[in-house]
Parts: structure tokens; sequence; C-alpha cells
């Protein structure tokens, strides 16, 4: 919960123009090290009959994350991300892991029944 207060209010404060400097931190230099090692992080998303879905990461063991509204997959995802690499709540800005019109790419598997 306090995680969250300090993520929604440094979201705030940077639409006021505050700045956390936050590319020359040194967790954030590591994540973004090791996301160029890797080319891109992937995920495997599954969805449930349910409405539920999970994603885990294909290529980095240990980021997986889930909840059963796809409204907010997106920062949900990215979350994971920051919290895998340990990146404090207040630093954990989306521009960090996406640049502007990059498309994210959603794998859906479907199965009928008879």
């Amino acid at each position: 919960m306090r995680t969250k207060l300090i993520f929604n209010i440094s979201q705030i404060l940077r639409k006021l123009g505050i700045t956390f400097h936050e590319r020359s931190h040194p967790a954030v230099l590591a994540m973004e090290r090791r996301i160029r090692e890797l080319g891109s992080i992937e995920f495997k998303i599954e969805f449930y009959p349910d409405g539920s879905w999970t994603a885990e990461s294909a290529n980095v063991d240990g980021i997986i994350t889930g909840d059963t509204d796809t409204a907010e997959m997106s920062g949900l995802i990215k979350d994971a991300i920051f919290t895998y690499f340990k990146i404090p709540a207040h630093l954990s800005h989306d521009a960090l892991l996406r640049s502007n019109n990059e498309p994210v790419t959603v794998e859906r598997r479907v199965w009928a029944t008879h």
C-alpha cells in the first residue's frame, strides 16, 4: 500500500515538472543494461475462462504477475519488471521501459471444446 502511494505521489509530482533523475540511478542503469543484453523482456500471457490472466517472463526467471482485469495489464507487467529489478517506487516511470509509439505484442491462445 505504501509503495503504491509513493508511486502515485511521484506521478503527480512529475506532472508538476519535478524530476527524480531516474535515468542516473544505479538500479535503473543496471536494469537498462540487462534489458539491452536481452534485447527485450518477453512475456507469455495466459487468459483464463473466468477473465483472469497471468503474465510470466519467457526469458527472465522470476518476473510474473496477473489479475482478474485486463485493463491494467500493461501497468502490472511494468510494475513486475520494476519490482524484479528493485527499482524504488518513486523512480518507476513508464518511459523507462517502452519508447513512445513502440508496439506492444500480446500473444493469445484460444481453445475450443466440442
